[in-house]
Order: structure tokens, then C-alpha cells, then sequence
């Protein structure tokens, strides 16, 4: 139910995939809008007029100057410089507020928010110490803020546990060949015309 007018934070933002696609639904980019398509060399199948003008008429909707509150943080400075490489890249860089900040400094004192995020959930050996204190400090930090809600993918069974509730609604995923799950928390919606910026 996310929409660009509303905040989203992404606190394991490591190279900033759902900042980034984040700031691209925000200012109506098209998904793809930045590459070439094989598809487009099979005239005989789509002539390469129908293409420009598909392009054409998607850039007229882009609006990069859109006021967006999207964050996207990480405890690792070099996944920040990666994170903001690839923002700007992608022609969003000015749509996103990328910080150095650990997960348990996560806090807003404003309401209806969104946390949409992919910790780490112990792909490495070396990281399955520390999951359960990470998994603790986002439910303290989500639990703080005023009606925000939380979509998480992970792959760590203890994810609940730690995190402090029941999801409201899961649902199965694959990252590549390993099971994880949407764990779904969902906030009160606001009431109209008073949704909060950051």
C-alpha cells in the first residue's frame, strides 16, 4: 500500500535496491527505463517506431523533481558510497537520503510510516551470532513509531521471535534457491489528508 507521497525507510539498505525502486515508482520512471531491450531489434515481430514512442510516452509521465521522504541506511559506509553510486545511476540520487546508522538508531517521531527491508538473515556463518540482537533492535525500533507498518524479506526461522510479534500475514518466497518469507506487519492507514513527512 506503499505510495510516493508517504515515508519509507529501508535500514539494511546495503546497495539500495528498494530505495531506489522506491524513488522510481515515485517519479513514474519505468521499470527498464534506462537500458535497451533485445526485443527491440525483432522488427518483424514490433516495429522499432512502436518502441520510441512506448519510450516516448513514459518519459512525458516521469517527474524526477517529485518531493519523495524515502531513506535508505546501512551500518556499512561502503555499502552507502555502493548504494548511492547506484541511486545516482539510476537517475534518482536527489529522490533518496542515504545514512550511515545502525539498525537499534532507527527511530521517527512521525506516523504512517513504512519500514520495507532485507536484513540479514545468516547466509554467512559469521552472521548468525549477531542475528538475534539485530532482529530485536528492528522490532524495538518499529515498535516506537506511530502507526507505521513493515514488510520484511527474510530467511531466518527466529525472524518473529525476535522481532517481538506475529506477522500480520506472511507469505513463501525464493531468493534465488533459499526459502524466505514477506513477513507482512501492517499499520493503521491514515486518515485522509493527514498523512505525516518526514
Amino acid at each position: 500500500p506503499w505510495k510516493g507521497d508517504r515515508i519509507l525507510v529501508d535500514p539494511f539498505c546495503g546497495s539500495g535496491t528498494f530505495a531506489i525502486e522506491a524513488a522510481m515508482m515515485a517519479a513514474h520512471i519505468a521499470p527498464g527505463a534506462g537500458r535497451g531491450f533485445t526485443a527491440e531489434a525483432w522488427e518483424h515481430i514490433t516495429q522499432k517506431r512502436v518502441w520510441e514512442e512506448a519510450k516516448a510516452s513514459f518519459r512525458e509521465r516521469e517527474d524526477r523533481k517529485v518531493t519523495t521522504h524515502i531513506t535508505g541506511s546501512d551500518i556499512d559506509p561502503a555499502m552507502i558510497a555502493i548504494a548511492k553510486k547506484n541511486a545516482a545511476a539510476a537517475g534518482v540520487d536527489g529522490l533518496i537520503e542515504f545514512r550511515e546508522l545502525s539498525v537499534d538508531r532507527l527511530s521517527s517521531r512521525e506516523a504512517y510510516g513504512f519500514i520495507i527491508t532485507n536484513p540479514p538473515y545468516g547466509e554467512r556463518l559469521e552472521d548468525e551470532d549477531t542475528l538475534p540482537d539485530i532482529y530485536r533492535s528492528l522490532g524495538r525500533a518499529f515498535f516506537a513509531m506511530d502507526n507505521w507498518s513493515m514488510y520484511m524479506i527474510s530467511g531466518y526461522a527466529d525472524a518473529e521471535r525476535y522481532i517481538g510479534k506475529r506477522a500480520d500475514k506472511k507469505r513463501k518466497l525464493y531468493n534465488g534457491m533459499m526459502r524466505t518469507e514477506l513477513y507482512q506487519y501492517i499499520g493503521a492507514r491514515p486518515p485522509k489528508g493527514e498523512i505525516k513527512k518526514v
